[in-house]
């Protein structure tokens, strides 16, 4: 990585805060279907529900107007709970309020989801049913400065607002003529976001990103990997880290696409069928586990030898610019849904011939590396620059430099650039 400066596949397309964003997608995008979920997935035959940009940017007017009228600007809200739609509208809704929105992974057990609400300082938090108890237990205790809490399942509860309320009363709001949320002035070099960060210290780090640092982040990713309009992906990894956050919240709002929300990790496959989902963001393991799956069926077939030939002629056709590998293993293919082009991915190594099978078959998969306090992407693949096992080339923005190395060329890695945090809370 050191050194490197390559020259951008595609021509940079820059946002500089978070408003800008939604001005992008709502006058490029407006009519395109922005989320794809199912109001109950429990039911055998459950309703599903399409929301496009319009109605998103709108929801996201709506309640950052509510919030700002209950005298939230510039202060600290937490939100906690699964990947979903509102949780999407919330986020964004925050930060382009002029206030701070402090995402916590929903995994955490409770003395530590209290111990970072308390010291993010928030005084609201948007919650998912499952956090009930734990959020009336926070809003009594003297240590937080929590004074409302929002449930994002609109429970009944005289001590819990309802999400859908706060939204009602938003529209109610700008029906009447409030210019609230038009009035605010965002600061894009300042804290927007409040990230909390294992790391390598056993206690959390408060990361303390600004919308520039984020938005510098999606303009560099969009001058190396396009993803279209048309494309699907789908949303499993917890949204509160910043790899699922900024690549399939952000930049698939970023690229007009459709984000689809999974319905756990043991419904992957069949959530790719039946979203015709093109695009994953994933880990290693979530991959690995696919392509043991695929190698499994093939064995029980008994067509390895098959496989084995079937990929020697399609390597020799990509060899003369001839790229059958949606034909020759369709089969396989049609297993997630038939549509899957393109798989980003990183947080870990994977096998190298995982990589090579996955693209012998047709799916691109594409590494990065980057961490929480860089937003999150350094380096990433191209669709020029490939080799298995690399995490590609350092964004155009940024410089790398590797200091105090070993005989192996291991050291530490330094970054400069604008999607650098601001600092350490």
């Amino acid at each position: 990585m050191e050194g490197t400066k390559p020259r951008a596949v595609y021509e940079k397309e820059v946002v500089n805060n978070f408003r800008e964003l939604l001005e992008r997608v709502n006058t490029k995008f407006k009519d395109n279907v922005a989320y794809k979920y199912k109001k109950d997935a429990t039911k055998k035959e459950p309703e599903y529900v399409e929301k496009t940009y319009g109605e998103y940017v709108s929801d996201v007017k709506a309640l950052g107007t509510s919030l700002l009228e209950l005298g939230y600007e510039e202060k600290k809200i937490v939100i906690i709970g699964n990947n979903r739609y509102e949780w999407c509208t919330t986020y964004m809704a925050v930060a382009t309020s002029n206030m701070v929105i402090v995402p916590i992974d929903k995994a955490l057990p409770e003395n530590e989801i209290e111990n970072l609400v308390i010291r993010s300082g928030a005084e609201l938090v948007f919650f998912d049913k499952k956090y009930t108890e734990v959020m009336l237990k926070l809003k009594k205790d003297e240590k937080t400065k929590v004074n409302t809490l929002i449930s994002m399942d609109n429970e009944e509860n005289l001590e819990i607002e309802k999400y859908s309320e706060l939204l009602k009363t938003g529209y109610s709001l700008l029906e009447k003529g409030s210019t609230k949320y038009e009035d605010v002035k965002i600061d894009e070099n300042k804290m927007s976001i409040l990230l909390f960060t294992s790391g390598t210290t056993s206690t959390p780090k408060g990361v303390m990103l600004s919308q520039k640092n984020i938005c510098s982040n999606l303009s560099d990713f969009s001058s190396w990997l396009k993803i279209y309009e048309k494309d699907t992906l789908l949303s499993f990894l917890p949204i509160h880290h910043t790899f699922e956050c900024t690549i399939t919240f952000l930049y698939g709002m970023y690229s007009g696409a459709t984000v689809a929300f999974c319905d756990g990790l043991k419904h992957i496959q069949k959530n790719m069928k039946e979203y015709k989902v093109s695009i994953l963001v994933a880990v290693p393991l979530v991959l690995e586990t696919m392509y043991k799956k695929i190698q499994k069926g093939i064995k029980e077939q008994k067509k390895e030898k098959l496989i084995e030939t079937i990929t020697k002629i399609s390597n020799g056709l990509l060899k003369i610019h001839i790229d059958l590998r949606k034909v020759f293993f369709k089969q396989i293919l049609d297993n997630f849904g038939g549509n899957l082009r393109l798989v980003l991915y990183g947080a870990a190594p994977m096998n190298k011939e995982t990589i090579i099978e996955f693209n012998n078959m047709g799916i691109e998969l594409v590494q990065g590396y980057g961490l929480t306090e860089t937003s999150p992407v350094i380096s990433a693949e191209t669709e020029k620059e490939k080799r298995p096992g690399s995490v590609g080339l350092v964004f155009d923005d940024l410089s790398v430099k590797i200091v105090n190395k070993d005989e192996d060329g291991i050291g530490e890695i330094l970054v400069k650039g604008p999607s650098v945090m601001l600092r350490i809370l």
